[in-house]
């Protein structure tokens, strides 16, 4: 893997990978993921605020989902794992 992490940095230097392509490569290759298991029969796996969250479905489909505090608005038997998206800082 380091060799390939080099070949990233070095492609962005010659500026043939932006430095977003060249972060998202790198994160990719690590397998960086910030997504939750979520088992509706276990508090622990729930978010903790209320809000909107990207959730995967068992059958695979991504979306956003609302957690309203105690479960999720809709597909709460269908959840497998939920991620909280962070917004760009500037």
């Amino acid at each position: 893997m380091k060799i390939e992490i080099e070949q990233i940095i070095i492609d962005h230097f010659d500026r043939k990978l932006s430095l977003g392509e060249a972060v998202t490569k790198i994160l990719r290759l690590c397998n960086v993921s910030g997504w939750v298991a979520y088992d509706c029969n276990k508090p622990g796996t729930r978010p903790k605020a209320y809000g909107k969250y990207f959730v995967c479905r068992k059958d695979g489909k991504i979306h956003w989902e609302t957690w309203n505090g105690s479960g999720w608005a809709y597909n709460e038997k269908v959840i497998t794992h939920w991620q909280e998206v962070e917004p760009p800082s500037h």
